[in-house]
């Protein structure tokens, strides 16, 4: 009986060792996938970035073919200095009070 019970017990030490073999091995698994989503993110706020210059430059490049005479374009830079002014005005206005 004493000989079961000690079979028992190296089984069960052998199943924590594994446990806690795994439990280190997965801990350094999620600390190598945490990098990598770090720099997943910085990345992402690099693109993001890039895409807000890259839209301005689009903006200032349509505005600038507005003023070259491009009708549609024209149509569009009128509505956005209409839409600026607009803002500026309320800008104002929240200064004011």
């Amino acid at each position: 009986m004493v000989a079961k019970g000690y079979e028992e017990y190296l089984l069960l030490k052998k199943s924590v060792e594994g446990l806690m073999s795994e439990h280190e091995r997965l801990k350094g698994s999620i600390k190598g996938v945490e990098a990598e989503l770090e720099l997943t993110r910085r990345e992402l706020l690099d693109r993001t970035e890039e895409v807000k210059e890259l839209k301005t430059k689009y903006e200032r490049a349509r505005f600038s073919g507005a003023i070259l005479g491009n009708q549609e374009d024209a149509e569009i830079a009128k509505r956005r200095v209409n839409d600026l002014v607009r803002e500026i005005d309320k800008c104002i206005a929240l200064l004011d009070r």
